[in-house]
């Protein structure tokens, strides 16, 4: 396994492939098998399209990869059976969400979820939505639009970075986003716990603010997060440039 690490690059240029997944192949009736089990304790799992990283490079500031399709099913599968399969990495957009005032703002996800009970930045899968006019993926696309459906906060509202994150902790391979807003934490807040209120399905249930690496120790997170964030914590992690 790859020692768990967090790089900045300029560029993210993920590409589609029509390749299909061997491993979804080769282990269909286990498949099929363990949805029917994970569907009837979370009612809520819908089985789309999601795309995970079959390979990727990282050289000179840029950060290239090649995705195939995988049915969420498929993908939970290889996820909650050891991620056996090394082939390919579970690939996804982070939002580093600042304030104004220098809180970092964290997302506690929903009973019913994936990461149910955990505490992380707010992002998703790469899924088709994705995929821009010239075949390629639109990480920053895709991070704000989960940004806004999880937390009501809108780009316009948000100086963007240019460049990304990339931390990969075994077969997970974050591309994080820096997002820095204009208010105070407890104005970005207040404003993001009114609009999950609103929303009909939310996603998250607490908005968490975490200034220190001491803020980190009692949260429950995927260690991604904890990578990630004691990186940026630190002092190692880049301030966004607005674009």
């Amino acid at each position: 396994m790859q020692p768990a690490r967090v790089t900045y690059v300029e560029t993210c240029d993920l590409t589609f492939s029509d390749a299909a997944w061997a491993f979804a192949r080769d282990n269909a009736d286990a498949i099929d098998a363990h949805w029917q089990r994970a569907t009837l304790a979370n009612p809520s799992y819908f089985n789309g399209c999601i795309y995970v990283l079959a390979e990727s490079r990282l050289e000179d500031g840029v950060f290239s990869g090649r995705l195939i399709a995988a049915e969420f099913k498929a993908f939970l599968y290889w996820k909650e059976t050891g991620q056996t399969d090394t082939s390919v990495c579970d690939v996804f957009g982070s939002a580093l969400i600042r304030s104004g005032d220098g809180a970092i703002l964290l997302g506690r996800q929903r009973a019913g979820n994936l990461n149910a009970g955990l505490v992380y930045l707010p992002g998703g899968f790469i899924d088709p939505r994705d995929r821009d006019d010239e075949g390629r993926v639109d990480i920053r696309a895709s991070v704000l639009r989960e940004v806004e459906e999880e937390t009501g906060l809108r780009a316009h509202t948000l100086a963007v970075s240019e460049g990304f994150l990339i931390t990969r902790v075994g077969q997970q391979v974050s591309i994080a986003v820096e997002l820095v807003g204009d208010g105070d934490a407890s104005r970005m807040i207040a404003f993001m716990r009114e609009a999950v209120a609103h929303e009909a399905a939310p996603e998250l249930e607490e908005i968490v603010a975490v200034r220190t690496v001491a803020d980190l120790e009692p949260l429950p997170m995927p260690d991604f997060a904890q990578v990630l964030l004691r990186h940026v914590l630190a002092g190692r992690g880049p301030v966004a440039t607005e674009r």
